[in-house]
């Protein structure tokens, strides 16, 4: 599949699908195979998603019929985490290959946000409703019907209560970071997706890879077709890698839809200077 037609295809997902319903019907584990494969064409998406099904059964029997939510959670994580062996990647924690879904599962490493969609797709294929957390810093998981403890996806799986919540937030923003309720709402499935294509997005702007960035965002479009700073994003990257042309397109689209943002004098002066540079 060529990255256009997986961008494509992405965009179709999240626009047919309940994307803005928190724990709605939005295939998570798709939506991120999708975005795997606008960087590598030779993916198997249908052999992944088998794999998150046999993975499934395998939690489902786990799981006694008069288990309480938080057993119903340890099923999951116990079996990915303990018997599996997924776990965080600490030694290339920025490794692109950590935010793609069929990397993770081949790899049995990742980052918090793609172990946390793991276990949220694992568990909703066994009847499980997981939730994905969004705090900043490091991504969680809970139960839909607990909502008192946490699970850190990255560190084994571990419970945690909502005053360590608040310590691994100070240890992965600063110590000067106050954890605030918000930080602990469930998240929608399109807003885990653009989690995920944000990472991409900095770590190959970093890299200055800046093909793939492109890639990136534009898969970031797709998801957030209703976010104009990320065509303006796209422009940036584009004049960065002298592609002058495509980055005048998309400052003037970008204007186009926000003509009155904050930054829209910068932009309309770096268009006319591509266009008098062009001329």
């Amino acid at each position: 599949m060529l990255a256009a037609d997986a961008i494509l295809e992405l965009g179709r997902l999240v626009e047919s699908a309940a994307a803005d319903a928190v724990g709605g019907d939005f295939d998570l584990a798709l939506g991120a195979l999708l975005i795997a494969a606008t960087d590598d064409a030779r993916i198997d998406i249908e052999g992944a998603l088998s794999n998150l099904d046999r993975m499934a059964e395998a939690a489902r029997s786990r799981i006694a019929t008069d288990a309480t939510a938080l057993q119903q959670l340890n099923a999951i994580t116990d079996l990915l985490f303990g018997v599996i062996g997924f776990a965080g990647n600490y030694d290339d924690y920025y490794d692109p290959g950590n935010s793609y879904l069929h990397q993770v599962l081949e790899r049995r490493r990742g980052i918090p946000v793609t172990l946390s969609l793991l276990c949220i797709e694992v568990g909703r294929r066994a009847g499980v409703p997981v939730l994905g957390i969004g705090m900043p810093g490091h991504f969680l998981i809970r139960h839909r019907d607990e909502d008192s403890f946490f699970v850190d996806t990255f560190n084994g799986g571990v419970l945690l209560s909502q005053a360590e919540c608040g310590a691994l937030l100070r240890q992965a923003t600063g110590e000067a970071a106050r954890l605030e309720a918000h930080h602990l709402n469930p998240v929608t499935p399109r807003e885990i997706l653009a989690r995920i294509l944000r990472n991409l997005k900095a770590t190959y702007w970093d890299r200055e890879e800046f093909d793939r960035c492109i890639t990136a965002i534009g898969a970031l479009m797709a998801v957030l077709p209703d976010r104009p700073q990320e065509q303006r994003d796209r422009g940036v990257v584009h004049l960065k890698a002298g592609n002058h042309r495509e980055s005048a397109a998309d400052f003037a689209a970008y204007l186009e839809a926000a003509p009155n943002a904050g930054d829209a004098e910068t932009v309309r002066n770096a268009l006319a200077r591509l266009r008098s540079s062009r001329g």
